[in-house]
């Protein structure tokens, strides 16, 4: 199978869902290794593939937080809260947290600018003395 137009559509519309490109991609009989070739050709479908995954993140993070506040309210009502259903939901959350971390810049506290400029905004010319 090729990846035509509709094809890549659909893929890139089930990332944005929060799927797994592996999951996706066996359900349609295509191997990740075409698709990356395909993307390493044309810049535009990377494109495209980065955003579904960075749409897919946001889709699970406030997916996580609907999940979240439905537990609380289900504690709430039997008055008591179940242990393993906390851990997991942490799991969930950290995972997709990292998933954030490595695929969304916006999401990384980790990451770091550095802006070099004069007051010209003019470039900085840097020379080694001899001295």
């Amino acid at each position: 199978m090729k990846y035509d137009q509709a094809t890549l559509e659909d893929i890139f519309e089930q990332l944005a869902l929060g799927k797994s490109v592996k999951s996706v991609l066996d359900e349609k009989n295509l191997s990740y290794e075409g698709l990356r070739k395909l993307m390493r050709k044309k810049p535009k479908i990377r494109q495209l593939y980065e955003e579904a995954k960075e749409d897919g993140i946001d889709y699970l993070l406030s997916n996580n937080i609907d999940i979240l506040n439905k537990t609380v309210e289900e504690f709430k009502a039997n008055g008591k809260g179940d242990l393993a259903i906390t851990n997991l939901l942490k799991e969930i959350t950290n995972l997709n947290r990292w998933k954030a971390s490595k695929l969304l810049p916006k999401y990384n506290d980790n990451v770091k600018k550095l802006e070099l400029a004069n007051a010209d905004n003019k470039p900085l010319i840097v020379k080694w003395s001899d001295k």
